[in-house]
């Protein structure tokens, strides 16, 4: 069954009640996570983990509080069931942002992988650690793969050094996303060099001869394989040019007029971010250039505030609950035992034709 919630009544009674549940399900063992842990997981305040703390401790269920260590746990206590409790099967999702930064594509996905998971009796434990993209988090992750005890851990958008402490330790873990060099670990993402290389012949058969690729400033793996896919066509006189923004809309718009001093000027921009589609659209306008007319616009991948823009943007779209099915198979080969859970480790989107493409 899932990781038991608190309900929205007494919180200090019901994150106690909850506390001991997960205990008595072996969730929790020996340790008790920290305060903050423990109000990100129940989602309730920290003043709220500290009376509930106080209440188990007073129960004799957790030891009492030492100086910046976290709680032992000395007997499971009682707690009213309905029946036995199973320990969950319970997921670990390590991302690099708190839920609510994350692409709307990639909340939906969570949604999804989160009810299949309920409907088999498991949970998705979503963590966002402040340390997640430290240069050295091995001891971190130690710490925490001790506290949680995940049946399957999965990594979003994770460093080499995450990834390289995962394959090291041979705990269950599928990247969602591309591995770094020398990784050999079950990953599933977007095929960004084929798709990006898919959206550079499209141009090229078109009559487009230079174009600009809108590339961020993070050296992420997809990006780079993106950035390959475009440059790397091989068609006679297709140039893609690659130019970095710095994350805002403002960013964008710079590099945009520097693209237009080029001699010769590009016909057609391809980008890689969907907010760089929707700034380079509007910033164009401003300037008097029309897409398609003046420039071609297209967009390697999606979110769904394009569909509110004018002319409706070309591009590649992802389906959120297809891909969330593929990573639930995926974690419940790697739960049961498969190291290498095996299927295509590569997404091929759904081109949307959109109307931000002509001939050039």
């Amino acid at each position: 069954m899932p990781s038991p919630m608190p309900f929205r009544g007494n919180l200090v009674a019901e994150c106690v009640r909850v506390m001991q549940l997960r205990i008595a399900s072996g969730e929790w063992v020996n340790l008790l996570p920290g305060e903050r842990r423990l109000a990100e997981t129940l989602q309730v305040g920290r003043d709220t983990i500290r009376l509930a703390l106080q209440q188990l401790e007073r129960d004799g269920v957790l030891d009492a509080a030492g100086a910046g260590s976290r709680r032992r746990i000395l007997a499971a206590g009682t707690v009213r069931s309905e029946g036995p409790v199973a320990r969950p099967l319970k997921i670990g999702l390590l991302a690099h942002q708190r839920l609510e930064k994350l692409p709307q594509p990639m909340l939906l996905e969570i949604d999804r992988i989160r009810d299949a998971l309920a409907d088999k009796d498991g949970a998705l434990q979503v963590i966002s650690p402040s340390w997640y993209e430290q240069r050295n988090p091995v001891k971190r992750l130690e710490a925490l793969v001790e506290e949680e005890r995940c049946s399957a851990w999965m990594l979003l958008r994770s460093s080499a050094a995450v990834q390289g402490w995962f394959m090291k330790s041979r705990l269950p873990c599928l990247i969602r996303g591309y591995p770094h060099p020398g990784i050999e670990l079950p990953h599933l993402d977007v095929d960004w060099h084929a798709t990006a290389r898919h959206a550079a012949g499209q141009l090229w058969r078109m009559g487009h001869r230079r174009v600009v690729v809108l590339s961020p400033s993070e050296p992420l793996k997809g990006v780079e394989a993106a950035v390959r896919g475009a440059t790397e066509l091989g068609e006679p006189d297709f140039v893609a040019t690659v130019l970095k923004e710095n994350g805002n809309s403002g960013g964008v718009a710079r590099v945009l007029a520097r693209a237009l001093q080029f001699k010769p000027s590009p016909t057609a921009i391809i980008a890689t971010r969907p907010r760089q589609a929707a700034t380079a659209l509007t910033w164009l306008a401003t300037q008097g250039i029309r897409v398609p007319k003046d420039l071609s616009l297209i967009t390697l991948a999606w979110e769904p505030f394009l569909d509110h823009l004018v002319p409706e943007i070309s591009g590649y779209r992802v389906d959120p609950e297809a891909v969330a099915r593929l990573v639930v198979r995926r974690l419940e080969r790697l739960v049961a035992g498969d190291p290498n859970p095996g299927g295509n480790a590569w997404i091929t989107p759904e081109v949307v034709k959109g109307a931000s493409v002509a001939k050039a």
